[in-house]
């Protein structure tokens, strides 16, 4: 009698050697381990498309501030006003664009209504710590990191028109803006600048409550917009707005002193002597976008300011070029024509 086959030594877990040792990877003795002598079971990998299919759910679109590329983007979309915070640190850039946000939760600002937001997550991060769920006892905005400039979205309505448009806030670090004052040439990649409609430049009210910082405010407003001009980031067809923030402080210590407001419009004056022929149009507003006393309404200044940002933009608008008639160079082409005419 023939002796039988002797069955090839294999296991089915694909990490043990068995077959070449003769020795379990668990350690046990091959009569007592479930897995040899079983075949290995070999299971092909499915094989996904180019572009394979995404898994059921609902999928949302990120709503983080917009980086440069993103902005870029969404102006060749849609129209669009794109509006520069300029300021040194602390004077309420952040606050500001927070509190365009917030006014539009209880309504329509002024004429225009809101109409949606692809960075609604990085308002409301912008607005938490000045709310009451905040559980803070004064409000306060977080500080802008440094680096390249991001963009704050709306979507807004004009009462009497069917088309939205859309607003971008740019919103860089105050100390980079600060910087440029004494190194110009930096304010050349400042993107934002090139393309701003409005340029919306920062004097801080609290500072100028203080007779000893209230001229630092004058020279960082001043000296900012002089390197901008000097570095070529401002163009002929932009409005400048020069925007007195913390209106709240400043009506408080306005019934003591009376010197505030006064000593403000004097910036104002620098400004329009200094920059004049260098924008299309300078205008002044004085908000309180977040107060932190009764001294002024929540919002105050807003609408004023919002209607200028979102005016039509200079740089659609037509402008006019002197005829130029040649000059014929004999003396009889400059006879003037004379038409006969009969009755």
């Amino acid at each position: 009698m023939a002796d039988e086959e002797e069955a090839p030594v294999q296991c089915d877990n694909p990490e043990c050697n068995v077959a070449k040792d003769h020795r379990c990877i668990e350690g046990l003795e091959l009569t007592t381990c479930t897995h040899y002598g079983k075949a290995l079971v070999i299971v092909d990998r499915p094989k996904w498309s180019s572009a394979p299919t995404p898994p059921p759910g609902v999928h949302l679109p990120g709503a983080e501030a917009l980086s440069r590329t993103d902005a870029q983007l969404l102006l060749r979309s849609q129209p669009c006003n794109v509006i520069a915070l300029v300021g040194p640190f602390d004077s309420g850039k952040t606050s500001l664009v927070a509190g365009v946000y917030d006014l539009f939760q209880h309504g329509p600002v002024g004429e225009f209504a809101f109409a949606g937001s692809s960075t609604s997550h990085s308002f409301e991060r912008a607005c938490h710590d000045s709310r009451r769920a905040s559980r803070r006892n004064k409000p306060k905005m977080e500080r802008t990191q440094t680096g390249d400039a991001t963009y704050f979205h709306l979507d807004l309505v004009a009462s009497g028109c069917p088309d939205k448009r859309a607003a971008l806030f740019a919103n860089r670090s105050g100390e980079e803006y600060t910087d440029s004052q004494s190194e110009p040439a930096l304010a050349r990649d400042f993107v934002e600048l090139h393309r701003a409609d409005v340029l919306t430049i920062l004097a801080d009210g609290h500072n100028l409550l203080d007779t000893g910082l209230r001229h630092q405010v004058r020279d960082d407003v001043c000296l900012t917009l002089q390197a901008f001009v000097e570095a070529g980031a401002t163009r002929p067809w932009q409005r400048l707005a020069v925007v007195l923030t913390k209106l709240d402080a400043v009506l408080k210590d306005e019934a003591k002193t009376g010197r505030t407001l006064q000593f403000f419009e004097s910036v104002l004056r620098d400004v329009q002597d200094q920059f004049s022929k260098n924008f299309v149009e300078i205008q002044s507003f004085r908000v309180a976008a977040s107060p932190q006393s009764r001294s002024a309404a929540r919002g105050a200044g807003m609408v004023d300011l919002l209607r200028y940002w979102m005016s039509a933009p200079a740089r659609l608008q037509p402008t006019k070029i002197p005829a130029v008639i040649p000059v014929a160079a004999r003396s009889f082409g400059r006879l003037p024509l004379r038409v006969n005419r009969h009755d």
